[in-house]
């Protein structure tokens, strides 16, 4: 059993989490949520399973730990590229950085959109909040236009939250193709082209 060697007892525990969330997230796209033990995640660790418990009271809150580290800086990364443009080309960009995202990073992708799926709701509801970020942009984007008179929509946040129903859709559409790049420019001009229509009803 590998033994993992570190100068202070603080860098140890960075370590020994780190090596608990790379072996979660290998063994959650592996074998899915139902899948997987504390056991196993202890084995493709190196670590005692008396150590996982040290870090983590259930395989749930492990899998958590790893989309909350690792989901948010590619999220925020996303928004950060974002250029200044009117608010339906920024919407169209959130879904094109979206699909892109996947594409780029498809094992995140898969163990939110497919393995977070069977999270128990409590901490399921808790990793869609990871998501906030992109729906608050939406919500801002859908308000601009509606306030300048672009959009046709006299519900702007209603309407935002469609439109994060439509990016986790076509996000899922991605996730289960095998080939996520030659499909994802079909995926977003299928819901570039709806977006246009609904809001400027074109």
């Amino acid at each position: 059993m590998p033994r993992i060697r570190a100068e202070s007892i603080a860098a140890h525990k960075k370590a020994s989490r780190s090596a608990i969330l790379d072996a979660a997230q290998k063994v959650f796209l592996a074998n899915g949520y139902d899948g997987v033990s504390l056991s196993t995640i202890a084995d493709v660790s190196g670590l005692p399973r008396t150590t996982i418990y040290e870090y983590f009271p259930s395989k749930g809150r492990i899998l958590m730990a790893v989309l909350s580290d690792r989901v948010p800086p590619l999220v925020e990364g996303m928004l950060d590229r974002l250029k200044e443009a009117g608010p339906l080309e920024t919407i169209n960009q959130i879904f094109a950085g979206s699909m892109d995202l996947v594409v780029e990073a498809p094992e995140m992708a898969a163990l939110m959109f497919r393995v977070g799926r069977e999270l128990p709701k409590a901490l399921r509801d808790e990793m869609w909040e990871l998501l906030n970020p992109v729906t608050d942009e939406l919500v801002r984007q859908c308000r601009r236009g509606a306030e300048a008179g672009t959009f046709a929509t006299e519900f702007p946040d209603r309407y935002a939250m469609v439109l994060a129903d439509m990016l986790v859709s076509a996000i899922d559409e991605l996730t289960y193709e095998r080939e996520p790049r030659r499909v994802a420019p079909a995926v977003l001009a299928a819901r570039t082209a709806f977006i246009r229509g609904g809001l400027l009803g074109a």
